[in-house]
Formats: structure tokens, C-alpha cells, sequence
């Protein structure tokens, strides 16, 4: 029991200004409908968003998600890609959203349209990593998080992820390697230093340090 509750408290979480983490409970967004319609009413009437092109639909989709009206950001997401079509920013907006949504698939879809459109993005790579890890495609994974890390290589949250997913494909050296560097570069992140000790310890037995990744990533990416 000692050992799960450690390997639960080794979840890396959700970086800061990205989208939500999917473990934190709330409102639902049914319930706030009312509220975000009447929110949108008094956002259109601004000048900033009265306006029908791509660009303002874009900001006011910015607008509605970071007050969590996730479905009028999509809408306006959408609307911005509709009218513009290699809109990078607005596909990255889109798949934000989609995350917090938890359509894995479609968060996907947005988010490898940002990288397609903006192959230096690292935050995008980031968060397609992410997604793809809830959609369990390790090797996408692996291949989207060394991305971030090659664009970024400070980036300790990439590092960390990289290391779980190459805990879940069995690979313990390989996520030595990411989680020492992740380590090395937030020295104070307990949950990195919990998943860098299960790799360390079981280094001899890849398929438990694969069992504890994946009880890891279930629980990272359960549904509410």
C-alpha cells in the first residue's frame, strides 16, 4: 500500500498557464451555461469583439476559456479556423480547450496542426505529447516530448513526461536519462524525484516499472 500511494504521488502535473489538469474537480460545465451565455452577451458588445474576422473571433475564443466557457471557445476557435484556415494560434487555442474537454483525439488533431503550421513551437509539442500519452500512442509520445525538449531544452515538465512514457514502454535507462534531467533542471519537484527513485530502484525489472507507469498515466488521465 506504501508503494502505490508513493507511485500515485509521483503524477507530474499540469505546468502552469496550460491546460487544466484533468484530476481537478469543479462545476461542470452544464451547470455554468446559463452563466457563460450571459458572459458572452456582455463580451460581444465590446468593440474588441464585435468584429467577424478570424482574428477577433481568436481573441474572443482566448476570452471565453480563460473564464471556462469551454464550449464558446470552441465555437469561436473554430470560427477563427474556418475563416483561416493555417491559423496556427487558433489551432493551439483549439487544442487547449479540446485537453480540458478531454477529447484526446480531437485535442490531437488541433494541436499536430500547430506543430504542422509552427515546427518550433515547443509548448505545442508539449501539450501534443500530453495528449497523445492520454490516448496511450507511446511512440507519438515520445517523439512529440523529445520535440519540446530539442526546442526547449529546459523545459523540466517534457522531460519528466518523456521519462513516464519511456517508463511505460519498458525502457528504465531511457527514463533514467529524461528523469535525471528533469531533475537536474527543477531540483525541487517531488513528484519527478518519486519517479526517478521507482526507475532507479527497479532498473532490473522493466515490466513493474512499466505496471507503475501505467497505473500513473490512468490516473493522470481518468475522466472526472
Amino acid at each position: 500500500m506504501v508503494m502505490l500511494l508513493t507511485i500515485v504521488s509521483g503524477i507530474p502535473a499540469a505546468r502552469a498557464g496550460t491546460p487544466s489538469d484533468p484530476r481537478q474537480e469543479g462545476p461542470t460545465e452544464a451547470g455554468l451555461e446559463e452563466e457563460f451565455r450571459r458572459t458572452r452577451e456582455t463580451l460581444r458588445a465590446s468593440p474588441e469583439f464585435k468584429g467577424h474576422d478570424a482574428e477577433s473571433h481568436f481573441r474572443f475564443g482566448e476570452a471565453l476559456h480563460h473564464r471556462g466557457d469551454l464550449t464558446g471557445a470552441t465555437e469561436e476557435y473554430r470560427a477563427a479556423i474556418k475563416l483561416k484556415p493555417e491559423f496556427a494560434e487558433a489551432y493551439r487555442g483549439l487544442g487547449a480547450v479540446l485537453m480540458d474537454r478531454h477529447d484526446w483525439t480531437g485535442a490531437v488533431e488541433a494541436l499536430k496542426a500547430t506543430t504542422r503550421l509552427r515546427r518550433n513551437d515547443a509548448e505545442a509539442f508539449y501539450w501534443l505529447g500530453r495528449s497523445l500519452m492520454a490516448r496511450q500512442d507511446w511512440p507519438g509520445a515520445t517523439a512529440a516530448l523529445r520535440t519540446a525538449t530539442q526546442l526547449k531544452p529546459d523545459d523540466a515538465e517534457a522531460y519528466a513526461d518523456l521519462g513516464l512514457v519511456r517508463m511505460v514502454q519498458g525502457d528504465p535507462a531511457g527514463a533514467a536519462e529524461a528523469l535525471r534531467y528533469a531533475v537536474e533542471l527543477k531540483p525541487d519537484n517531488a513528484d519527478t524525484h518519486n519517479l526517478f527513485e521507482i526507475v532507479r530502484t527497479h532498473q532490473h525489472d522493466p515490466q513493474y516499472v512499466a505496471r507503475a507507469a501505467r497505473r500513473i498515466v490512468n490516473t493522470l488521465f481518468a475522466r472526472e
